[in-house]
């Protein structure tokens, strides 16, 4: 595979319908059911729904019946790629690159509420393509160790297949989008790392699919196609934003990332740290047993997650919370459960937690860091335990994935169903696991104006 020709590797896999198979059929609709399910959680919360209408309209409302002036399909796909993300609740995908893929369904959203000709399977294959597409540069490229944010990605894989789309699989149409996107350039990613972790990091994968969007709407015009814009010696890509990085696929795209999600299932809590707040509580009777005799609590972790949440400063908002290893794995210990108020200014636990954390030592184990990159097993290792006054140490506990794991899928799918019904129930109330059930069961034939008239059946 040319590594170096981005436009020709996407041009040539969106020419291609995806063929459904039992497994990556019923991926697709897990991912979609959760992101649904975070979508109607982050309306019933009024800063979200702010940002993500532009101050429109207010909480608890059915997001899908307030849409109103909201009609073009870029501005449609960024209210709910907004939604998706405001509560880092959303599935996830880690390799060399962080990525939240369904960061991108806002996307697919955004063109099917406006061409409500295409049938279920071809939204559902849009979800597939632009999973695979963030996956895959994900797996072959950092940006984060340039300073830059993994959302490009999303702008990449929402602006190709919203052009795909568009033109009916015009291959000039994608090329023209994929080059226009690379021209575009990269985000700092500094909103997503102490001391500066704000909004933007909640809404700033609604900005990237809307940006996608324009992109293609713009490249179905006929125009240029810039050459060298990849790899030129001086103004090329991968020189000015890379240092001569290659921007490249970790794999060849096919259907393989929306098999291999990561789902935050019982809790909302940044990837990294899924399996550190498994691990604690854990320990979490020990601790309360113990805990006037103990000297540090200490972490052991992978490279990513010391580099991305290990925060020890003093955090500002409910974004620096959740985004802080030692926030979450004291909050674990003492209360026994993470909630998206675990995060807020007003916990009634807050200063205890901090207090906590002081105690808090990360270090990296180098095992795990070799196991998180390990394409064939892809661990997100945490062990905590504790050092005592005297110099003795506690019990280790140690989780290699966390439930929401592809290696623990069947666990993980009855607890997806709770957090999805638990997230609906304040629109759908008694309706709400029949929700579940009448998506899961839809017709890959079927229209896409059913599912709009199941999430308008409340």
């Amino acid at each position: 595979m040319d590594q170096q020709n981005i436009d020709k590797i996407i041009t040539n896999y969106l020419s291609k319908n995806i063929v459904f198979s039992e497994e990556n059929l019923f991926a697709t609709k897990l991912s979609l059911l959760d992101t649904l399910g975070c979508i109607y959680n982050a309306s019933t919360y009024e800063d979200p729904m702010r940002f993500a209408s532009r101050d429109v309209y207010g909480a608890n409302t059915n997001p899908f019946k307030v849409l109103g002036d909201i009609k073009s399909s870029n501005e449609i796909a960024r209210y709910f790629s907004i939604l998706t993300r405001w509560f880092d609740y959303n599935d996830t995908f880690l390799a060399k690159e962080w990525a939240h893929p369904s960061d991108n369904i806002g996307t697919a959203l955004g063109y099917f509420i406006n061409h409500k000709e295409k049938n279920f399977s071809v939204f559902l294959q849009s979800i597939i393509q632009m999973y695979e597409i963030q996956g895959c540069l994900a797996l072959g490229t950092s940006l984060n160790k340039h300073g830059y944010d993994h959302v490009f990605y999303v702008k990449l894989a929402s602006g190709a297949v919203f052009s795909s789309l568009l033109s009916d699989q015009n291959y000039e149409s994608i090329s023209r989008t994929v080059n226009n996107i690379l021209q575009d350039g990269l985000n700092l990613r500094s909103y997503r790392q102490a001391p500066n972790v704000g909004k933007r990091k909640s809404w700033a994968a609604g900005d990237a699919v809307s940006r996608g969007i324009e992109l293609a709407s713009i490249s179905q015009f006929p125009d240029n196609i810039y050459e060298n814009i990849q790899d030129d010696k001086i103004w090329g890509f991968n020189k000015v934003f890379l240092d001569d990085d290659i921007l490249s696929f970790g794999k060849d795209p096919s259907d393989w990332v929306i098999q291999n999600i990561l789902y935050k299932v019982l809790y909302p809590a940044e990837f990294h740290g899924q399996s550190a707040v498994e691990a604690s509580f854990k320990l979490s009777d020990l601790f309360n047993d113990k805990e006037k005799d103990i000297d540090e609590i200490i972490i052991e972790t992978h490279e990513p997650a010391l580099r991305i949440i290990s925060n020890k400063k003093e955090l500002n908002n409910s974004s620096d919370r959740d985004h802080s290893l030692e926030y979450m794995v004291s909050a674990a210990l003492i209360f026994k459960e993470i909630t998206s108020d675990t995060y807020s200014d007003n916990f009634h636990g807050i200063d205890e937690v901090n207090e906590l954390r002081k105690k808090i030592k990360v270090l990296e184990n180098k095992d795990f860091t070799k196991n998180y990159y390990e394409i064939s097993k892809r661990h997100i290792s945490n062990e905590i335990y504790f050092k005592y006054k005297d110099g003795s140490l506690s019990k280790k506990e140690k989780v290699e994935t966390p439930i929401g794991h592809p290696g623990r899928r069947d666990e993980a799918v009855p607890f997806l169903k709770k957090k999805f019904v638990s997230n609906v129930f304040p629109y759908f109330g008694e309706k709400s696991e029949n929700l579940w059930e009448n998506i899961l069961q839809m017709d890959i034939q079927s229209e896409f104006e059913e599912l709009l008239n199941i999430l308008d059946n409340d």
